[in-house]
């Protein structure tokens, strides 16, 4: 039985958990400073499956040829605990160099009803 099989009454071993990471007041230059790092971090486990999609989020979509004021990361996770997914985004370069806001993190369970690839993505 694969991860994602239930049978009457069981529970899937692994879950979706949305993922909103607020970045601290003023941390757009370490954002961009490591995201190299970040990148390199997190395509493993998106490679792997247990990150599903990720990306930042913006108070309004960022002018033609500005800088996007970020105001943090939002993604999906797929693990067997929340307490799983966040141990490993402690290990990101974002948690490491003090961009994400831990004070502000919101996890929540989640159940995917429509998905679909977008063209561009990292």
């Amino acid at each position: 039985m694969s991860a994602t099989t239930t049978t009457a009454g069981s529970i899937p071993s692994k879950h979706e958990w949305l993922v909103i990471l607020p970045d601290h007041p003023d941390s757009l230059s370490t954002r961009q400073q490591v995201r190299p790092e970040h990148l390199a971090g997190i395509k493993p486990l998106a490679d792997a499956g247990t990150i599903l999609f990720g990306g930042a989020f913006f108070e309004n979509p960022p002018p033609v040829g500005e800088a996007p004021h970020v105001k943090g990361t939002v993604l999906l996770a797929y693990a067997e605990s929340k307490d799983e997914v966040l141990e490993l985004l402690k290990q990101d370069a974002y948690t490491k160099n003090g961009v994400w806001d831990w004070q502000k993190v919101q996890i929540y369970a989640f159940k995917t009803a429509l998905r679909r690839a977008l063209e561009g993505g990292v």
